[in-house]
Protein backbone atom coordinates (compact mmCIF):
# COMPACT_ATOMS: atom_id res chain seq x y z
CA UNK A 1 0.00 0.00 0.00
CA UNK A 2 1.26 3.48 -1.31
CA UNK A 3 1.82 5.92 1.48
CA UNK A 4 -0.85 8.50 0.52
CA UNK A 5 -3.41 5.45 0.31
CA UNK A 6 -2.67 4.52 3.23
CA UNK A 7 -3.20 7.94 4.99
CA UNK A 8 -6.31 8.51 2.65
CA UNK A 9 -7.81 5.06 4.15
CA UNK A 10 -7.05 5.98 7.37
CA UNK A 11 -9.01 9.63 7.69
CA UNK A 12 -11.78 8.09 5.78
CA UNK A 13 -12.10 5.42 8.15
CA UNK A 14 -11.40 8.21 11.09
CA UNK A 15 -14.46 10.14 9.08
CA UNK A 16 -16.75 6.87 9.07
CA UNK A 17 -16.63 6.10 12.76
CA UNK A 18 -16.13 9.50 14.08
CA UNK A 19 -19.24 10.79 12.51
CA UNK A 20 -19.49 14.74 14.18
CA UNK A 21 -22.67 15.13 16.11
CA UNK A 22 -21.84 18.92 16.48
CA UNK A 23 -20.35 21.49 14.39
CA UNK A 24 -17.15 23.71 15.72
CA UNK A 25 -18.64 26.02 16.53
CA UNK A 26 -21.32 24.62 18.92
CA UNK A 27 -18.09 22.74 20.91
CA UNK A 28 -16.57 25.79 21.22
CA UNK A 29 -19.29 26.99 23.01
CA UNK A 30 -19.72 24.05 25.14
CA UNK A 31 -16.38 24.11 26.12
CA UNK A 32 -16.44 28.27 27.16
CA UNK A 33 -19.56 27.68 29.18
CA UNK A 34 -17.62 24.59 30.84
CA UNK A 35 -15.16 26.65 31.62
CA UNK A 36 -17.43 29.84 33.08
CA UNK A 37 -19.38 27.54 35.05
CA UNK A 38 -16.07 25.70 36.64
CA UNK A 39 -15.36 29.43 37.79
CA UNK A 40 -17.14 29.98 41.13
CA UNK A 41 -15.51 33.17 41.73
CA UNK A 42 -17.64 34.75 39.19
CA UNK A 43 -21.74 34.27 39.14
CA UNK A 44 -22.39 34.19 35.33
CA UNK A 45 -26.28 34.98 34.00
CA UNK A 46 -26.69 34.01 30.72
CA UNK A 47 -25.98 37.36 29.61
CA UNK A 48 -22.42 36.45 30.85
CA UNK A 49 -22.29 33.24 29.01
CA UNK A 50 -23.16 34.79 25.68
CA UNK A 51 -20.93 37.29 25.89
CA UNK A 52 -18.21 34.73 27.10
CA UNK A 53 -19.21 32.61 23.92
CA UNK A 54 -19.05 35.57 21.59
CA UNK A 55 -15.60 36.45 22.72
CA UNK A 56 -14.50 32.76 21.96
CA UNK A 57 -16.13 32.31 18.66
CA UNK A 58 -14.30 35.66 17.65
CA UNK A 59 -10.85 34.87 18.86
CA UNK A 60 -10.66 30.79 17.51
CA UNK A 61 -12.88 31.56 14.50
CA UNK A 62 -13.04 35.07 13.63
CA UNK A 63 -16.61 35.27 13.83
CA UNK A 64 -18.04 38.81 14.78
CA UNK A 65 -22.14 37.85 14.66
CA UNK A 66 -23.75 37.55 17.95
CA UNK A 67 -24.88 34.12 19.55
CA UNK A 68 -28.51 34.45 20.46
CA UNK A 69 -29.93 33.87 23.92
CA UNK A 70 -31.96 31.36 21.80
CA UNK A 71 -29.09 29.23 20.90
CA UNK A 72 -27.36 29.73 24.68
CA UNK A 73 -30.30 28.68 26.03
CA UNK A 74 -30.27 24.69 23.81
CA UNK A 75 -26.79 24.40 24.45
CA UNK A 76 -27.31 24.31 28.23
CA UNK A 77 -30.11 22.16 27.84
CA UNK A 78 -28.43 19.86 25.49
CA UNK A 79 -25.41 19.74 28.15
CA UNK A 80 -27.76 19.38 30.66
CA UNK A 81 -28.99 15.72 28.62
CA UNK A 82 -27.21 12.52 27.52
CA UNK A 83 -27.91 13.50 24.17
CA UNK A 84 -24.02 14.37 23.85
CA UNK A 85 -23.02 12.44 27.39
CA UNK A 86 -22.33 15.26 29.11
CA UNK A 87 -25.30 14.96 31.63
CA UNK A 88 -23.88 18.00 33.05
CA UNK A 89 -25.12 19.14 36.88
CA UNK A 90 -25.71 22.61 35.74
CA UNK A 91 -28.26 24.57 38.14
CA UNK A 92 -29.50 27.98 38.29
CA UNK A 93 -29.18 29.96 41.72
CA UNK A 94 -31.80 33.05 42.48
CA UNK A 95 -33.65 32.44 39.07
CA UNK A 96 -30.39 33.99 37.41
CA UNK A 97 -27.33 32.82 38.10
CA UNK A 98 -25.90 29.91 36.50
CA UNK A 99 -22.73 27.13 37.96
CA UNK A 100 -22.45 23.17 38.44
CA UNK A 101 -24.24 21.49 41.47
CA UNK A 102 -20.89 19.29 42.12
CA UNK A 103 -17.92 22.16 41.69
CA UNK A 104 -15.45 19.52 40.40
CA UNK A 105 -17.86 18.95 37.14
CA UNK A 106 -15.95 19.28 33.82
CA UNK A 107 -17.51 18.05 30.43
CA UNK A 108 -13.85 17.46 29.65
CA UNK A 109 -13.47 14.66 32.76
CA UNK A 110 -16.81 12.33 32.38
CA UNK A 111 -15.79 8.95 31.82
CA UNK A 112 -15.64 7.15 28.34
CA UNK A 113 -18.61 4.98 26.81
CA UNK A 114 -18.84 1.63 26.34
CA UNK A 115 -19.16 2.74 22.54
CA UNK A 116 -16.18 5.68 22.69
CA UNK A 117 -14.17 2.61 23.63
CA UNK A 118 -15.20 0.49 21.01
CA UNK A 119 -14.47 3.19 18.77
CA UNK A 120 -10.72 3.77 20.69
CA UNK A 121 -10.53 -0.24 19.93
CA UNK A 122 -10.95 0.14 16.28
CA UNK A 123 -8.92 2.85 16.09
CA UNK A 124 -6.12 1.04 18.38
CA UNK A 125 -6.35 -1.59 16.20
CA UNK A 126 -6.18 0.13 12.87
CA UNK A 127 -2.83 2.48 14.15
CA UNK A 128 -1.57 -0.59 15.43
CA UNK A 129 -1.37 -2.30 12.09
CA UNK A 130 0.73 0.92 10.63
CA UNK A 131 3.45 1.00 13.07
CA UNK A 132 5.50 -1.00 10.41
CA UNK A 133 5.60 1.82 7.70
CA UNK A 134 8.36 3.92 7.98
CA UNK A 135 5.79 7.13 7.02
CA UNK A 136 3.86 6.58 10.47
CA UNK A 137 7.22 6.40 12.44
CA UNK A 138 5.95 9.23 14.69
CA UNK A 139 2.68 7.71 15.42
CA UNK A 140 4.37 4.83 17.61
CA UNK A 141 4.08 7.01 20.86
CA UNK A 142 0.59 8.18 20.43
CA UNK A 143 -0.83 4.40 19.47
CA UNK A 144 1.19 3.73 23.07
CA UNK A 145 -0.42 6.65 25.02
CA UNK A 146 -3.87 5.33 23.31
CA UNK A 147 -3.78 1.93 24.02
CA UNK A 148 -2.83 2.74 27.84
CA UNK A 149 -5.94 4.62 27.95
CA UNK A 150 -8.19 2.23 26.58
CA UNK A 151 -7.02 -0.19 29.01
CA UNK A 152 -7.19 2.14 32.16
CA UNK A 153 -10.73 2.87 31.20
CA UNK A 154 -11.81 -0.46 30.26
CA UNK A 155 -10.25 -2.55 33.03
CA UNK A 156 -10.52 0.84 35.64
CA UNK A 157 -7.07 -0.07 36.62
CA UNK A 158 -4.18 3.31 36.67
CA UNK A 159 -2.64 3.96 33.81
CA UNK A 160 1.14 1.74 33.33
CA UNK A 161 2.78 4.25 31.15
CA UNK A 162 4.05 7.38 32.78
CA UNK A 163 4.42 9.84 29.92
CA UNK A 164 6.35 13.39 30.58
CA UNK A 165 3.72 15.95 31.89
CA UNK A 166 3.68 19.27 33.15
CA UNK A 167 0.25 20.12 34.84
CA UNK A 168 1.23 23.51 35.75
CA UNK A 169 2.28 24.28 31.99
CA UNK A 170 1.35 27.64 31.57
CA UNK A 171 0.76 29.09 27.61
CA UNK A 172 -0.56 25.78 26.48
CA UNK A 173 -4.09 27.92 25.69
CA UNK A 174 -2.46 29.52 22.66
CA UNK A 175 -1.35 26.49 21.09
CA UNK A 176 -4.74 25.76 19.19
CA UNK A 177 -5.10 29.68 17.68
CA UNK A 178 -1.70 29.45 16.63
CA UNK A 179 -2.36 26.41 15.04
CA UNK A 180 -4.83 27.66 13.09
CA UNK A 181 -3.02 31.06 11.83
CA UNK A 182 0.04 28.58 10.66
CA UNK A 183 -2.48 26.63 8.83
CA UNK A 184 -4.37 29.19 6.95
CA UNK A 185 -1.60 31.57 6.88
CA UNK A 186 -3.23 34.29 8.74
CA UNK A 187 -1.39 37.02 10.76
CA UNK A 188 -1.39 38.06 14.52
CA UNK A 189 -0.82 40.31 16.67
CA UNK A 190 1.49 39.07 20.22
CA UNK A 191 1.31 40.71 23.27
CA UNK A 192 4.91 39.69 24.56
CA UNK A 193 6.53 39.93 27.78
CA UNK A 194 10.16 38.37 27.66
CA UNK A 195 11.24 37.58 31.15
CA UNK A 196 13.84 40.28 30.89
CA UNK A 197 11.62 42.80 29.90
CA UNK A 198 9.75 45.52 32.45
CA UNK A 199 6.63 45.74 30.06
CA UNK A 200 4.85 43.99 27.19
CA UNK A 201 4.79 45.00 24.07
CA UNK A 202 2.17 44.24 20.76
CA UNK A 203 4.23 43.24 17.17
CA UNK A 204 2.83 42.03 14.30
CA UNK A 205 4.15 38.47 13.84
CA UNK A 206 3.63 36.24 10.61
CA UNK A 207 3.84 32.52 12.56
CA UNK A 208 5.61 29.46 10.49
CA UNK A 209 5.81 26.53 13.00
CA UNK A 210 4.98 25.47 16.65
CA UNK A 211 8.00 23.49 18.38
CA UNK A 212 8.35 21.47 21.54
CA UNK A 213 11.35 21.14 23.69
CA UNK A 214 11.49 19.86 26.86
CA UNK A 215 7.97 20.23 27.60
CA UNK A 216 7.39 23.80 26.86
CA UNK A 217 6.63 25.15 23.45
CA UNK A 218 7.68 28.01 20.90
CA UNK A 219 6.11 29.23 18.08
CA UNK A 220 8.37 30.74 15.53
CA UNK A 221 8.04 33.16 12.87
CA UNK A 222 9.20 36.32 11.37
CA UNK A 223 8.21 40.00 12.80
CA UNK A 224 6.26 42.73 10.04
CA UNK A 225 9.42 44.79 10.72
CA UNK A 226 12.18 42.22 10.68
CA UNK A 227 13.43 39.54 7.99
CA UNK A 228 14.73 36.85 10.44
CA UNK A 229 13.62 34.06 12.48
CA UNK A 230 12.37 34.52 15.91
CA UNK A 231 11.32 32.54 18.31
CA UNK A 232 8.89 33.17 21.33
CA UNK A 233 8.16 31.14 23.86
CA UNK A 234 4.06 30.38 25.07
CA UNK A 235 4.42 30.71 28.07
CA UNK A 236 5.07 34.70 27.84
CA UNK A 237 2.42 35.48 25.46
CA UNK A 238 0.00 37.50 27.02
CA UNK A 239 -2.61 37.89 24.44
CA UNK A 240 -3.00 36.96 20.95
CA UNK A 241 -5.71 38.63 18.03
CA UNK A 242 -6.13 37.39 14.82
CA UNK A 243 -5.44 39.99 11.99
CA UNK A 244 -6.76 38.27 8.94
CA UNK A 245 -6.97 41.29 6.91
CA UNK A 246 -3.35 41.82 7.08
CA UNK A 247 -0.88 40.20 4.43
CA UNK A 248 1.08 37.26 5.52
CA UNK A 249 4.41 37.31 4.10
CA UNK A 250 6.72 33.82 4.37
CA UNK A 251 10.46 34.21 5.39
CA UNK A 252 12.07 32.42 1.43
CA UNK A 253 14.43 30.62 3.50
CA UNK A 254 13.12 29.00 5.90
CA UNK A 255 12.96 24.94 6.52
CA UNK A 256 11.30 23.39 9.22
CA UNK A 257 13.28 20.19 8.25
CA UNK A 258 16.59 21.69 7.97
CA UNK A 259 16.47 24.90 10.59
CA UNK A 260 16.91 22.54 13.68
CA UNK A 261 19.60 20.12 12.36
CA UNK A 262 22.36 22.22 13.42
CA UNK A 263 21.41 22.56 16.91
CA UNK A 264 20.08 21.42 20.36
CA UNK A 265 17.03 23.41 21.28
CA UNK A 266 15.41 25.70 20.07
CA UNK A 267 18.09 28.77 19.92
CA UNK A 268 19.17 29.21 16.91
CA UNK A 269 22.00 32.35 16.74
CA UNK A 270 21.79 34.55 13.86
CA UNK A 271 24.65 33.99 11.13
CA UNK A 272 26.57 31.32 12.93
CA UNK A 273 27.82 27.76 11.42
CA UNK A 274 28.29 24.63 13.09
CA UNK A 275 31.44 24.53 14.68
CA UNK A 276 33.03 20.62 16.11
CA UNK A 277 32.18 20.49 19.77
CA UNK A 278 34.93 17.75 21.40
CA UNK A 279 33.93 17.00 25.80
CA UNK A 280 35.30 14.08 27.27
CA UNK A 281 32.14 12.07 29.70
CA UNK A 282 33.73 9.80 32.44
CA UNK A 283 33.11 6.06 32.72
CA UNK A 284 30.12 6.67 34.48
CA UNK A 285 28.57 9.01 31.84
CA UNK A 286 29.66 7.73 28.87
CA UNK A 287 27.10 4.98 28.51
CA UNK A 288 24.55 7.55 28.93
CA UNK A 289 25.40 9.18 26.12
CA UNK A 290 26.21 7.26 23.75
CA UNK A 291 23.05 5.65 24.24
CA UNK A 292 21.07 8.55 24.34
CA UNK A 293 23.29 10.72 21.75
CA UNK A 294 23.14 14.60 22.85
CA UNK A 295 22.74 15.77 19.09
CA UNK A 296 22.50 13.33 16.04
CA UNK A 297 25.97 14.24 14.64
CA UNK A 298 27.56 12.53 17.71
CA UNK A 299 30.90 10.26 17.07
CA UNK A 300 32.68 8.53 19.48
CA UNK A 301 36.94 10.29 18.95
CA UNK A 302 38.41 7.88 21.61
CA UNK A 303 37.72 5.66 24.54
CA UNK A 304 40.67 5.55 26.93
CA UNK A 305 41.56 4.30 30.63
CA UNK A 306 39.91 7.39 31.80
CA UNK A 307 36.17 7.90 30.10
CA UNK A 308 35.29 8.61 26.13
CA UNK A 309 35.73 11.51 24.32
CA UNK A 310 32.96 12.54 22.02
CA UNK A 311 32.28 15.36 18.95
CA UNK A 312 29.30 16.68 17.84
CA UNK A 313 29.00 19.28 15.24
CA UNK A 314 26.18 22.11 16.45
CA UNK A 315 25.85 25.58 16.83
CA UNK A 316 26.84 26.77 20.30
CA UNK A 317 23.88 28.06 22.29
CA UNK A 318 22.39 28.43 25.34
CA UNK A 319 20.48 25.01 25.54
CA UNK A 320 24.02 23.22 24.45
CA UNK A 321 25.44 25.03 27.54
CA UNK A 322 22.66 23.74 29.89
CA UNK A 323 22.82 19.87 28.51
CA UNK A 324 26.29 19.54 28.91
CA UNK A 325 26.70 21.35 32.39
CA UNK A 326 23.98 19.06 33.41
CA UNK A 327 26.05 16.03 33.30
CA UNK A 328 28.31 18.01 36.29
CA UNK A 329 31.63 16.96 37.01
CA UNK A 330 31.37 13.78 34.82
CA UNK A 331 31.28 15.92 31.98
CA UNK A 332 34.76 18.46 29.96
CA UNK A 333 33.99 20.13 27.03
CA UNK A 334 37.47 20.47 25.40
CA UNK A 335 36.58 22.25 22.28
CA UNK A 336 36.02 25.18 20.71
CA UNK A 337 38.01 27.68 23.56
CA UNK A 338 35.06 29.76 23.15
CA UNK A 339 32.58 27.60 24.17
CA UNK A 340 35.35 26.11 26.72
CA UNK A 341 35.70 29.88 28.33
CA UNK A 342 32.07 30.28 28.00
CA UNK A 343 30.75 27.40 30.54
CA UNK A 344 34.32 28.22 32.50
CA UNK A 345 32.99 31.53 33.72
CA UNK A 346 29.78 29.72 34.82
CA UNK A 347 31.46 27.12 36.53
CA UNK A 348 33.27 30.02 38.22
CA UNK A 349 30.22 32.01 39.08
CA UNK A 350 28.28 28.06 40.46
CA UNK A 351 31.79 28.57 42.57
CA UNK A 352 31.29 31.91 44.18
CA UNK A 353 27.65 31.16 45.03
CA UNK A 354 28.17 27.83 47.14
CA UNK A 355 31.10 29.56 49.17
CA UNK A 356 29.75 32.73 49.71
CA UNK A 357 26.68 33.00 52.42
CA UNK A 358 25.83 36.38 51.91
CA UNK A 359 23.93 35.44 48.70
CA UNK A 360 21.34 34.05 50.45
CA UNK A 361 21.74 35.25 54.20
CA UNK A 362 19.76 32.89 56.38
CA UNK A 363 20.56 29.93 54.40
CA UNK A 364 24.09 28.69 56.11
Amino acid sequence: MQPTCTVKFFFLFLHKIFPMPINRNALIRYRTIDKCLQNRRRKWTIEDLIEACNEALYEYEGIRRGVSLRTIRLDLSAMRSDKLGYNAPIIVRDRKYYSYEDPAYSITNIPLSTRDLGILQEVSGLLIQFKGFSHFSEMSEMISRLEDKIHSEQYHSPSVIDFEKNELLTGIQWLDILYKAIVSSTVVRLTYQSFKARQPGDLVFYPYLLKEYRNRWFVLGMIKTGRDIITFALDRIQQIALMPEEDFRRQKDFDPHTYFQPIIGVTRNRGEAPVQVVFWANHEHAPYIRTKPIHHTQKIIEEGPTGTHFSIEVIPNFELERELMGFGEGLKVLSPARLVRRIQKKVRLMHEIYHSSSVYPGYE
